[in-house]
């Protein structure tokens, strides 16, 4: 299960992910995702995946698209900050 809240601020929209980011629910995110760029053009857009206690494969991807496309990630925990580092080019904390 995952679930995804929306927070709107003047220049920002972070969309805070909550559970497994697998299977059918990463569709779910990238509906979130377009319905976001869609409601908000212009403003940045940041992911936070500081609840997520899972990313596959599908969710990885996802989430190198988004980062392409100018979304913050936002990642902790050994395996979610890697991921995140594997696909921002950052270094483990």
């Amino acid at each position: 299960m995952m679930k995804v809240h929306f927070i709107e601020s003047a220049d920002e929209i972070t969309l805070q992910v909550c559970g497994r980011l697998a299977d059918a629910w990463v569709d779910e995110l990238e509906k979130c995702w377009s319905a976001a760029k869609k409601k908000c053009p212009g403003r940045h857009l940041s992911v936070d995946l500081r609840d997520v206690t899972f990313i596959d494969h599908a969710g990885e991807s996802l989430l190198r698209s988004m980062h392409r496309d100018g979304a913050s990630l936002l990642a902790v925990g050994l395996r979610n900050q890697e991921v995140v580092n594997q696909i921002t080019g950052g270094s483990p904390q």
